[in-house]
């Protein structure tokens, strides 16, 4: 994961519960941010002109997340992206969230692009399939 683009996330009072441990759908929200970020500053397209001006969804078929150690109020964890299969219409991304050294959870999202006029699936488009793809291979 060192090629690998990140951003720190410190959890918040708000995102957990009596206990101060993270609230299980706080982590999906995080990792939505964590997405929308990564489209804007690494990939440099735009995440808001997709869904927006273009009119491409970007909507999650499948997600899961494994958990391995809990997450606590005022922690922070660094969320690493990277891409798995790149394929006509979906890809694969995976969200790995680590405390220092220890993987803390990760998460699996399937994503298919759609036409928001239509919501029907449609090819990938090509300035984004393509920043996938070269950022799958500068991660190899």
């Amino acid at each position: 994961m060192k090629n690998a683009w990140s951003r720190s996330v410190i959890f918040r009072h708000g995102q957990c519960d009596p206990a101060g441990i993270v609230y299980t759908p706080e982590f999906f929200n995080v990792f939505n941010q964590v997405i929308e970020a990564f489209f804007c500053e690494r990939l440099g397209i735009n995440y808001y002109d997709i869904l927006g001006r273009r009119r491409t969804g970007l909507g999650y078929v499948q997600t899961s997340a494994t958990f391995f150690t809990p997450c606590m109020m005022g922690e922070e964890v660094e969320v690493f992206v990277s891409v798995g299969r790149v394929g006509r219409k979906s890809y694969q991304l995976e969200l790995c969230a680590m405390k220092g050294d220890t993987e803390a959870l990760r998460g699996d999202f399937t994503i298919v692009t759609t036409s928001l006029e239509t919501h029907q699936s449609i090819e990938i488009p090509h300035d984004i399939k393509d920043a996938l793809l070269a950022y799958a291979t500068s991660n190899i």
